[in-house]
């Protein structure tokens, strides 16, 4: 990836595509940048200036102002952010209450989506992210910028972070952690943190101390809760925009649809991607959910005639763009996977189920569920990896930082939601870096988690993580409530399992389905 390292003075990006002769506008799209210079980044960009500092933003990134009933301009939210009750937000959001900085936070806690909200008001300039950093940043200190990506910022070459290397990253034999990022004077944010644009430092402001995530009724309630929230946020977005909904095989997919009750049919695209082998067991579950419920569902396969669209050199080039969307950190995975992302539909919103995986526990192993969890186990739990490999295979000294890092993090979690560890690692720090990053690398629509709300992830981690992980019983229940005509209908394990078998048997099942 030293093509896109850079080698002169120029905004780095700007410079990179100029040297590959690729359109900046086309590449960055969904990005932006704030900084305390007008950097003029693109001209097809829009330009809103606050206070001291100057926002740029790709058009297609939406943009409203949060303003007082007095008319005070208080914040710009960029994204897609829908409300506690469940209200788009759009054009000028005008707050009657708001009338102290408090009010205000609470106001943004309040959002589910995936946004940012530049506050500029009650003798303040903050940054607040979404709920698990759904629009994700990086920022620099030394240079008092903050941007969708690290080549936004620099006007340098990149100076590598010695701990990991992105070339690593890229080939997912590592991942950035704790704010890592592929130079080392850019950090990463931290979701359910502000930024303080004058001291350019993170400050935790969710969850608070009296969220005990503790049970408010009893589990049954509580997952109907979730229900009807997540109901909520999807009319919200169905209603208001073109949007695809992937299926597949999973969990996370069939909660998102159970929430769709009476929308089923504004949902213009249901599709689903087969190229690997374990694909086709999610297709299988899709095609059989999609054909109960009387749903158009796209299979885009790699048998397909025009599945190879893309020659080698337009892979090539589509995944060194890839990398540079996200500070060299996703580039397609491979060529197969890659051309699947050419090969989705065209719209405003593709809906994923990203972090509903909390229904399930995902974060939290067996040994975990009766064990007092400190930096160790929540640095093991949060990098998949055991504390034995993570000092053998990472370089010198990183387990250390890293270990030292988590526990400073967890130092900054109120009492209470020290309780639920591993949820919350996996939804602020996990969440800015993997796949919430991952979504700059899609531009043919705006990628959204409509589980991202603090409302839901509060609920949701308030069920003990083993009434959670036992059968995935919560994550059934909300599906079950939501859509029972799908309930008991087999996800991708069981076809697997049912060609697993039949394989041993001397059987094979695949022109069966």
């Amino acid at each position: 990836m030293s093509s896109l390292a850079g080698d002169g003075d120029q905004i780095l990006g700007k410079r990179i595509c100029e040297q590959r002769g690729w359109d900046f506008a086309e590449v960055f799209k969904y990005h932006f940048a704030i900084s305390r210079q007008s950097r003029q980044l693109c001209k097809e960009w829009t330009h809103k200036s606050f206070g001291s500092w100057h926002l740029e933003h790709c058009p297609a990134l939406r943009r409203c102002e949060i303003v007082s009933s007095k008319g005070t301009k208080l914040g710009i939210v960029l994204g897609v952010a829908v409300d506690r009750n469940g209200r788009l937000l759009s054009g000028d959001v005008v707050l009657d209450q708001a009338d102290t900085i408090e009010a205000l936070q609470n106001y943004i806690e309040g959002l589910a989506g995936r946004y940012i909200v530049v506050v500029h008001g009650f003798g303040v300039e903050r940054i607040y992210f979404d709920p698990s950093g759904g629009l994700s940043a990086v920022y620099a200190p030394e240079s008092n910028t903050v941007s969708s990506c690290t080549h936004l910022i620099l006007d340098r070459d990149i100076e590598p972070n010695a701990d990991i290397s992105s070339d690593d990253v890229l080939s997912r034999k590592q991942q950035f952690l704790l704010g890592e990022t592929c130079d080392r004077h850019c950090k990463r944010v931290w979701a359910n943190h502000f930024l303080d644009l004058e001291r350019m430092e993170l400050v935790r402001h969710w969850p608070r101390e009296d969220d005990k995530f503790e049970l408010e009724t009893d589990v049954s309630q509580t997952v109907a809760e979730i229900g009807v929230r997540l109901h909520q946020i999807m009319t919200a977005l169905i209603g208001a925009f073109h949007v695809a909904l992937p299926l597949s095989g999973g969990t996370d997919s069939r909660i998102l649809l159970s929430a769709c009750r009476g929308q089923l049919n504004k949902i213009e695209h249901y599709y689903i991607h087969d190229h690997k082998w374990v694909t086709e067991f999610d297709r299988l579950s899709a095609q059989k959910l999609a054909r109960k419920l009387g749903l158009p569902l796209q299979v885009f396969h790699k048998d397909a005639q025009d599945w190879n669209n893309l020659d080698k050199e337009a892979l090539n080039e589509l995944r060194d763009q890839m990398a540079l969307q996200t500070s060299l950190s996703f580039n397609g995975i491979d060529d197969q996977t890659t051309q699947a992302v050419e090969h989705a539909p065209d719209c405003d919103l593709t809906l994923r189920g990203n972090m509903a995986e909390m229904t399930r526990a995902n974060k939290w192993q067996h040994d975990l569920l009766d064990a007092e969890i400190g930096a160790l186990e929540g640095l093991e739990a949060l990098s998949g990896k055991t504390s034995d490999y993570m000092e053998t295979m990472w370089a010198d000294g990183r387990f250390e930082k890293m270990l030292a890092r988590y526990q400073s993090w967890i130092d900054t979690l109120p009492k209470p939601a020290r309780s639920r560890i591993p949820d919350i690692a996996h939804v602020e720090v996990f969440g800015p870096a993997g796949p919430n990053n991952v979504y700059y690398a899609f531009k043919k629509s705006f990628y959204i988690n409509p589980f991202n709300d603090r409302r839901l992830f509060y609920l949701t981690a308030s069920i003990s993580p083993g009434t959670r992980k036992r059968r995935k019983q919560v994550a059934r229940d909300i599906i079950r409530l939501g859509m029972p005509e799908i309930d008991g209908m087999p996800f991708a394990g069981y076809f697997r399992k049912l060609f697993r078998s039949a394989k041993e048997q001397g059987f094979n099942l695949l022109g069966e389905f």
